[in-house]
């Protein structure tokens, strides 16, 4: 718990809004909702096992999991804002159509509604929950993108133009 204090203390001063007023960011949300669930699937786990046979991999689980959940929150609101994940289950944005200025407009894109932002912090949770949901779907999507490639390869036709001085 200690490395998510000290992450979510950092991330709030980096960022602050610099007109005095502290909001707190969405993303930041993202990534605590994915550690809170982070944190409740390592305390299923672990609630049964009994404390002598807790060893150091395990109370380095303790530790690492929330963060790992927590970029897996985030990578979940990723698939979410590219629309490779949509539908009624899941949050729309807006502010998508603006040119890329730096970071920060990746940033600024936002939910479209109040309702959108809680599905973001809520499947934020699940992918920090269930660890395996976001690797699975980057494995799917990775098998996807594979077989796109295979299928435009062997549809290419690869057209070698000669000169006449070539030939000779």
């Amino acid at each position: 718990m200690p490395p998510l204090i000290i992450f979510v203390l950092l991330a709030v001063s980096l960022w602050a809004p610099t007109n005095g007023e502290v909001e707190f960011p969405l993303t930041m949300a993202i990534f605590i909702a994915g550690a809170g669930g982070g944190i409740i699937s390592t305390y299923f786990r672990l609630k049964d096992v009994a404390s002598a046979k807790v060893e150091a991999n395990a109370i380095l689980q303790i530790y690492i999991s929330p963060i790992i959940a927590g970029l897996l929150g985030w990578i979940c609101y990723a698939f979410f804002i590219t629309d490779m994940i949509s539908g009624p289950l899941f949050p729309e944005f807006v502010n998508k159509e603006h040119d890329y200025e730096g970071l920060r407009s990746v940033f600024q894109i936002q939910p479209e509604h109040t309702l959108d932002a809680a599905k973001a912090l809520l499947w934020a949770f699940i992918a920090g929950f269930s660890e395996k949901m976001i690797p699975n779907i980057l494995d799917k999507l990775s098998h996807q993108a594979e077989t796109q490639v295979r299928v435009k390869e062997s549809n290419t036709t690869i057209e070698v133009v000669t000169s006449n001085e070539d030939q000779k």
